[in-house]
């Protein structure tokens, strides 16, 4: 790619300087299961649970990832599973993005966000890109409140810039398409989801009232996110599936079904899409969400935990489809700690993975 200049990523792109996407190649050597969680000073710690020949290993002590003086904001794996970049949060609400090699367990500086907070990233298809949001300190906000823009980061040389070269179009949580083609994000002036295109640079808009970013399928240019819908006197949150190219809108959780679903995650082959759901009325309504999963048309919804004491976060897929793995926060005490578990999808069996932990992703 050409050197990233002061111009946008959107003026390179129409001069025809944008290279072409390739995919990720990967390996099938050892994954890891990425999750926080958070030690006695109060600092959110990375660590890494080995996946390899289809199994946890459950018996060997996670992997720290970020070192201990660090707190770790969010983070995104590379494609290849051998890479995490995360946000490294500073003083002042100031965070840098750090790079860390899973197979050494070695971190470096990737961005120094100067006066700034990087965070959110996401990487392209081929590895060589990552997608971030950017908050610059002004003299009305600091690095955490202020306005966020999403910047585009070429991971070898370091050159970054914005995607608009309007430093008043403001975006953050972007997530990049499998064929490095798109690029969804929140929207927080429109409070719209955006969907910009990085060949012809155009973007639109859709609505919602969620503030959830989008997921987008494994092989095709479709994305999945949430929208508010009225039923009578009462809102409910649904599963919205949305081709880029034609615009093409399908309400995957039903009309009028009184459900919030939330946290689209399709699976490794694209059968399927599992998610949080929780039921607001009938035998299965509970204070907290379970996961389920449906086929991406929106057929054979199917509950895949009922337990109304747990509430449960945004699903993950093992590389290889045969587990999903989600977070448990109990609903009542004593003993409130959030844990990983894992569902097997061939028994329906769950089996607990990590105790503390949160927010997992999978490194392939």
């Amino acid at each position: 790619m050409t050197v990233l200049s002061t111009l946008s990523v959107c003026a390179l792109l129409l001069m025809g300087l944008w290279g072409q996407s390739r995919s990720a190649s990967g390996d099938d050597g050892i994954s890891f299961l990425l999750y926080k969680t958070v030690d006695e000073a109060g600092r959110a710690q990375l660590h890494a649970l080995p996946f390899a020949d289809g199994e946890f290993d459950l018996e060997s002590q996670p992997r720290a990832v970020s070192p201990d003086d660090e707190s770790v904001w969010d983070f995104a794996a590379s494609p290849d599973g051998e890479r995490v970049v995360y946000a490294a949060l500073g003083e002042m609400g100031f965070s840098d993005l750090r790079l860390a090699e899973l197979s050494t367990g070695k971190a470096r500086p990737l961005l120094n966000c100067e006066n700034g907070s990087c965070s959110g990233p996401s990487w392209s298809s081929d590895g060589e890109f990552l997608a971030y949001t950017r908050r610059n300190v002004n003299a009305f906000a600091s690095g955490l409140l202020s306005p966020p823009r999403i910047w585009i980061l070429d991971v070898a040389s370091g050159e970054t810039a914005p995607i608009y070269s309007d430093s008043q179009r403001l975006g953050l949580e972007a997530r990049w398409s499998a064929d490095g083609e798109w690029l969804c994000f929140v929207s927080p002036d429109e409070q719209k989801l955006g969907v910009f295109n990085l060949t012809g640079g155009e973007t639109v808009f859709y609505p919602t009232g969620t503030g959830e970013t989008c997921a987008w399928d494994r092989s095709r240019p479709r994305l999945y996110t949430t929208d508010l819908w009225q039923s009578d006197d009462e809102w409910m949150t649904h599963l919205i599936a949305i081709d880029a190219a034609s615009g093409e809108k399908v309400d995957l959780s039903g009309a009028g079904n009184a459900v919030h679903d939330s946290a689209a995650a399709p699976s490794p082959d694209g059968d399927w899409i599992a998610f949080k759901r929780k039921e607001l009325e009938g035998p299965g309504a509970t204070r907290g969400s379970q996961i389920w999963r449906m086929q991406p048309d929106g057929s054979r919804a199917e509950a895949l935990t009922a337990d109304p004491a747990y509430d449960h976060g945004p699903p993950v897929w093992s590389p290889d489809g045969r587990f999903v793995i989600t977070r448990r926060y109990p609903l009542s005490g004593p003993g409130v700690v959030p844990s990983l578990w894992l569902i097997d999808l061939a028994t329906g069996a769950l089996r607990l993975l990590v105790e503390p932990g949160d927010f997992p992703a999978m490194a392939r």
